[in-house]
């Protein structure tokens, strides 16, 4: 089993490219229903993510489209595991804690979460503030749910890919409006992107990388609410 994911073939991770290829639209919802009803097939990647964790040998892109497919695969088996609720606060609820700190999967013999996962390995061990337009935490105001898995020889091009689309998503950011509106994301996550930045640099001029239409640099700043409302039936 382990000799597999050092494959190429493996490092595909073509089991949750079928996957998503077939639950996710192209707008980014997921079709929640459509996974639990195959949910041994999901079973079967997740058992490959846990019983084969990344290696000193693998390149860090490798290593990083890992851990995002991870994260998103181990989201979409919490909304399986509590299926029928509409809002990943309520999962939450249930179980008395935060959904991101409960202890529901391993990677190797090690118990994880979706907050360790997140904040000890993939915020701790990688300078990419691009991975929070990766990583979808089943809410609504998440960037969009890729519908192909990430993978190290088209990385760049998918990270790439998905911030434009997080910051010219008019459901996320409200880029035509005085004051700006911007995903909290940004205000939650801010020393992961200051870090990018120098003293003249701002968080709108670094954003303007990739809207469409530039926004005044110096633009007055208002963060937006965030909705948890699941994204998918």
């Amino acid at each position: 089993m382990a000799n597999q994911f050092h494959s190429d073939t493996f490092h595909q991770h073509l089991q949750w490219d079928v996957l998503v290829g077939k639950f996710v639209d192209n707008k980014g919802f997921v079709n929640y229903k459509g996974f639990k009803n195959e949910e041994p097939e999901l079973d079967i990647y997740l058992d490959l993510l846990t019983k084969n964790p990344p290696q000193n040998e693998w390149t860090v892109k490798h290593k990083l489209a890992y851990w995002i497919n991870a994260y998103n695969a181990f989201t979409v088996k919490l909304i399986t595991n509590n299926y029928g609720l509409g809002n990943i606060k309520d999962i939450g609820a249930a179980h008395q804690q935060s959904p991101f700190k409960i202890s529901f999967f391993k990677i190797g013999e090690e118990e994880f979460t979706l907050d360790k996962l997140e904040h000890e390995i993939l915020r701790k061990d990688f300078n990419e503030p691009r991975i929070h337009f990766c990583l979808v935490c089943a809410s609504f105001s998440c960037p969009k749910f890729r519908n192909e898995a990430f993978i190290a020889d088209k990385l760049e091009e998918q990270l790439e890919d998905q911030t434009s689309d997080f910051i010219n998503d008019p459901d996320k950011n409200s880029l035509d409006q005085s004051p700006i509106g911007v995903s909290s994301l940004f205000q939650w996550y801010w020393d992961d992107f200051s870090e990018q930045f120098n003293n003249n640099f701002t968080l709108l001029a670094w954003m303007n990388n990739y809207t469409k239409t530039k926004i005044n640099p110096s633009s007055e700043i208002e963060y937006l609410p965030y909705n948890c409302a699941l994204n998918g039936l």
